[in-house]
């Protein structure tokens, strides 16, 4: 009888035993499980994360890229027309096309109107550094004509820009920055055109920059002024501004 009972109790323990290894495995297994796709969510997570992250970098870079492009097209001058080196730079605003009407004829002029810093130890005019730094070409469709730099006292003839046309002429202290119109004559005699509509700078040295076209900001006609240097007697016949202008980099190096 006492053997009967030993065994049976025997057998219960072995019973409890083998259903807590059961118990234990299946929680382990459990835990494993829960485990693996935890992982897998986190990492999942982590995969979602870092698209989303590189889609809002790229939302950013186009979202700069956008506002880059509608500030070109602000206020119809060409952004973007800068050029320099180690002694100055040059941003280039707009070009306007002038027709002065005489009573000996008509006389066409290609105005370009920016600023200028100077970089160097010493002082500069902003038309010799200009004129020495980059040459100016009119284009008409693919075809390409060289101008040349106004260095009369053009002024007296062109007294809307008077005062920027001096300045261009002026020494510029080092670390200062004038504004300067520089003027260049369309003459036909030359085969220049006087109905160009695009003008291209290329620097002599690539280093200066990459060649820059700018379309025309707008054309002006004016009356010649009297043989009185000190006259301010023109006056605007009309004016045809474009709704913009463009600049764009030539991609021929």
């Amino acid at each position: 009888m006492k053997k009967r009972y030993l065994l049976g109790a025997l057998g219960l323990v072995l019973l409890g035993l083998g259903t807590s290894a059961c118990s234990s495995q299946t929680n382990n297994s459990s835990k494993q499980t829960t485990t693996s796709k935890s992982k897998k969510s986190i990492e999942k997570t982590d995969e979602n994360s870092s698209e989303s992250t590189k889609r809002s970098r790229k939302d950013l870079s186009t979202g700069a890229d956008t506002q880059a492009n509608n500030s070109n097209s602000n206020d119809g001058k060409a952004y973007g027309g800068n050029f320099q080196d180690s002694k100055g730079y040059i941003a280039i605003d707009n070009v306007t096309n002038v027709t002065v009407k005489g009573s000996d004829g008509d006389d066409h002029y290609a105005l370009v109107q920016g600023t200028f810093s100077n970089n160097d130890k010493e002082s500069v005019d902003p038309t010799s550094f200009f004129s020495n730094h980059l040459k100016v070409m009119e284009k008409v469709g693919k075809a390409t004509h060289d101008l040349v730099l106004v260095t009369t006292d053009i002024e007296n003839e062109l007294t809307p820009w008077e005062n920027q046309i001096k300045e261009g002429r002026k020494k510029v202290e080092p670390n200062m920055t004038s504004n300067f119109v520089i003027v260049y004559k369309l003459d036909p005699a030359n085969g220049a055109k006087t109905n160009a509509t695009h003008y291209v700078f290329d620097p002599y040295d690539s280093k200066f920059g990459k060649s820059l076209t700018v379309k025309v900001y707008e054309s002006k006609t004016i009356k010649k002024s009297s043989n009185n240097a000190g006259s301010n007697s023109h006056s605007d016949e009309s004016t045809d501004a474009n709704s913009s202008a463009d600049t764009s980099n030539d991609t021929d190096d």
